[in-house]
């Protein structure tokens, strides 16, 4: 009844998953995805994870259907999500990395419709291929974004409260929640999953006997409809697949880039340069200058440590603008220099403060390690120690 063709069921591993598609065609070959899951766990009906899924995608393609599209869209409801990506992982493995490449990018739909979720959400969900960790790229993310506000339907990401914080803990460590999503990602295909659920404010009912069907809300799931329709229209005007780049923060709703961060924290440092520079060491005796350069030394320690930060790890160096705006006006009595220090580390310790709740929540795996990289783990400990010791001597830095 949504007007979808070439209907078909498709065996997914041996323990009998099947996955089951339809194609709404487009004026191309090429293709835009929307997948959800139809399996649940044991004991839970799975209304909202994930028939609410289902349910939005087909409605979705019923209102695709009223306008041409250039792409052509393939609904999948898949098997055996809640077994370790089962039937995502059977679908993509049968196919030949040509048709892999007519697939612009993935919209996975998880858990949307219940009552008092706190708005819709971009899942940053990282598919790990060996040692390498892929999230979704940002040009999907910014499409998606912009996609939302056509209709009235922002969407946080990450998490709907403290977005920024939950953006760099899933850069940081990682995470044990998935989703299809993430196998279309090991594939190196462009893949995102929206949801009513963050990662501190999952559905109350998830995995649980009270995940009914009478507990959804029907306007809810119509927005989701509308905007994911808007979605894939937004894609649809694309004609092939922006450069994959996946080191970006998404701060006031806009996402910036890597080339972004570094530009607006080279700034910041070019500042900093323009305000620490030296006096005139000329003409003064051998004692005053030595005086000079110890007292001018933590200072520009700071700014070369911070200078690498930028570069190296600009994503994780967005911890640093507060220091290096600080810095620009140090204080001189010893309270205000503690005040001044701790408000200067405060990004990092509140970065540590959501870990531990992550942690705590059961949400993340350290097995691995930190994920930022070695450059970012000790950059930006160093880069604060020498911003503490600048402000602590009661020099600009």
């Amino acid at each position: 009844r949504a007007g979808l063709t070439g209907l078909r069921t498709i065996p997914a591993h041996e323990e009998g998953f099947v996955d089951v598609e339809g194609v709404l065609p487009g004026a191309t070959a090429e293709e835009i995805v929307l997948s959800a899951h139809y399996d649940s766990v044991a004991g839970s009906p799975g209304a909202g994870d994930d028939a609410s899924g289902c349910g939005v995608i087909i409605a979705a393609a019923a209102e695709l259907r009223r306008t041409p599209l250039r792409h052509t869209v393939r609904v999948i409801l898949f098997d055996g999500e809640e077994a370790g990506l089962r039937g995502s992982r059977a679908w993509l493995e049968s196919r030949e990395a040509e048709a892999d490449r007519l697939i612009l990018a993935a919209l996975n739909l998880e858990m949307v419709g219940w009552r008092e979720s706190p708005g819709p959400a971009i899942y940053l969900f990282p598919a790990r291929t060996g040692k390498e960790r892929i999230l979704p790229p940002g040009w999907l993310v910014y499409a998606v974004q912009r996609s939302g506000e056509a209709v009235g339907w922002p969407y946080s990401l990450a998490e709907s409260r403290f977005s920024l914080p939950a953006q760099l803990v899933l850069r940081a460590v990682d995470v044990r929640l998935g989703a299809d999503s993430s196998a279309f990602l090991r594939r190196g295909i462009p893949a995102v999953t929206l949801s009513d659920s963050s990662l501190l404010a999952l559905d109350p009912a998830y995995h649980r006997p009270s995940d009914v069907a009478a507990r959804l809300d029907d306007p809810r799931l119509e927005r989701w409809t509308q905007a994911t329709a808007a979605a894939v229209r937004r894609l649809d005007a694309l004609t092939g697949r922006p450069l994959f780049e996946d080191q970006y923060l998404d701060v006031f709703g806009h996402v910036w880039l890597r080339r972004d961060l570094i530009w607006i924290g080279f700034l910041l440092w070019a500042l900093l340069v323009l305000r620490g520079r030296p006096g005139r060491w000329r003409q003064t005796p051998a004692e005053e200058r030595r005086r000079q350069m110890r007292t001018y030394l933590p200072g520009f320690l700071f700014r070369g440590s911070m200078l690498l930060a930028i570069f190296l790890a600009p994503v994780f160096a967005v911890l640093l603008w507060p220091s290096a705006l600080l810095a620009l006006a140090p204080p001189k009595t010893p309270g205000r220099k503690a005040l001044w220090i701790v408000l200067g580390c405060l990004p990092l310790l509140l970065l540590l403060a959501a870990l531990g709740v992550a942690m705590a929540h059961g949400l993340v795996r350290t097995e691995h390690g930190f994920q930022g990289g070695t450059t970012a783990a000790v950059l930006i400990p160093a880069v604060l120690v020498g911003f503490g010791v600048t402000v602590g001597r009661g020099r600009t830095a």
